[in-house]
């Protein structure tokens, strides 16, 4: 009897490392990511660079209006071996030019997405009343594409605000100053 009691608790503790399934996720040319639990559908370019997320790794969120978690912001390097002075023009390991450039990009790609965006949906909207009235499975197709552009488009966006956060949290600690930040 206690062997088998035995045998069965070990059973139990064993058993959930085998149904534990994995995740796969790419980037592919256009910059989306993708995910699936089948190696088998990712396309064979993409393969290489497709990464194994376990799923104590990476929670992977549902629904429309769940996003990524944000990467932790970077950490500024210690500069303490350099010499008083040297340092001057330089907030949390980089310069001026790297603060606004980074600003800049970022703020510039959301801009564009934010745009984007808004005519993607506009879009949808005409696309969705075609396909009430002439019901083809072109037009249904059309939806679809155009509905998962929009919702790559809206955790692309979700993704750059994040970023921006992070980077304005990290240059509050560097102490850079505002007018590098615009």
């Amino acid at each position: 009897m206690k062997l088998t009691l035995s045998f069965l608790l070990l059973l139990l503790l064993v058993l959930p490392t085998f149904a534990r399934s994995a995740f796969y996720q790419w980037v592919d040319g256009q910059g989306v990511t993708h995910l699936t639990d089948d190696p088998d559908t990712i396309p064979v370019r993409y393969q290489k660079r497709a990464k194994k997320l376990g799923l104590s790794e990476e929670r992977v969120p549902s629904g429309p209006a769940a996003t990524p978690q944000a990467p932790p912001p970077p950490q500024p390097v210690p500069q303490a071996d350099q010499p008083p002075g040297a340092q001057e023009g330089v907030f949390g390991g980089h310069t001026e030019p790297w603060w606004r450039e980074k600003f800049t990009s970022l703020r510039g790609e959301l801009d564009t997405l934010q745009k984007d965006l808004a005519d993607r949906q506009t879009k949808l909207l005409a696309l969705r009343r075609k396909r009430v009235l002439y019901s083809r499975a072109q037009d249904r197709e059309a939806v679809n594409a155009m509905q998962d552009a929009i919702s790559s488009d809206e955790v692309r966006i979700a993704e750059l605000q994040r970023q921006i956060s992070a980077l304005e949290l990290q240059a509050a600690k560097a102490a850079v100053p505002v007018q590098w930040r615009q």
